[in-house]
């Protein structure tokens, strides 16, 4: 029978190194979350996934900075909040962590006579790059949704802003700065709906315009 022949130390040192670089791309994968069946599923850096909800209502998650917590936005069916544009789903904002522990309730939809208080129809949270705060879209008035803020640990909730889309930027020169879609009145008669690059407490910077992927292009890296 033939034997094997002992590798040499730097061969050793070499298949090793081989192999770490084959493996590399599988150890450096990103941590994500998704929905299936209305339920929030965390992948972890290996690839593993979880199961963190089991309600079958669960939509929209996003995963903190830090990968530790999820935010998510759950249905109410039957629940509804009277609006500027009608009654919408009252909806809830949950927070969990990646482990599947500590469920918590953070936003529940709720009526009220100023329209930049109504929380209803809540979608796109989103995380601050430092995990202290968590931004979201509410529905408003009858050609606007709202922006809020809601902090994790105290639950306070705060309107931010007009607008009827949403992103937080994690990266960049603009870190921490939002993209927000409002609907505007030219003077002479008319509206327009541009996107508006804007201070985490809703003061703005410039406009952006329609589109936003030359901004992002131009910005948006590290």
């Amino acid at each position: 029978m033939m034997k094997l022949k002992k590798l040499a130390p730097f061969a050793l040192v070499a298949a090793t190194a081989w192999v770490g670089i084959f493996c590399l791309p599988a150890l450096l994968r990103a941590q994500s979350v998704g929905v299936e069946a209305g339920n929030v599923i965390f992948t972890n850096a290996t690839g593993r996934q979880a199961k963190l909800t089991a309600t079958g209502r669960d939509s929209a998650p996003n995963l903190a900075p830090d990968g530790r917590r999820v935010v998510f936005v759950r249905a109410t069916p039957g629940q509804l909040v009277a609006t500027g544009s009608g009654e919408e789903e009252a909806i809830e904002l949950w927070l969990i962590e990646t482990n599947g522990k500590n469920a918590t309730l953070l936003v529940r939809g709720a009526s009220h006579p100023q329209p930049e208080n109504v929380l209803a129809g809540m979608q796109a949270p989103q995380f601050a790059p430092d995990g202290k705060r968590i931004f979201f879209l509410s529905a408003a008035w009858a050609t606007s949704g709202a922006v809020h803020t809601v902090d994790p640990m105290t639950k306070k909730v705060a309107f931010v802003c007009a607008g009827n889309d949403l992103e937080v930027i994690r990266r960049g020169e603009y870190r921490g700065h939002l993209i927000v879609q409002q609907h505007r009145y030219f003077l002479g008669g008319g509206s327009y709906d541009w996107h508006w690059l804007l201070k985490p407490d809703g003061k703005e910077v410039g406009p952006i315009g329609e589109e936003t992927q030359m901004f992002k292009e131009t910005y948006l890296h590290d």
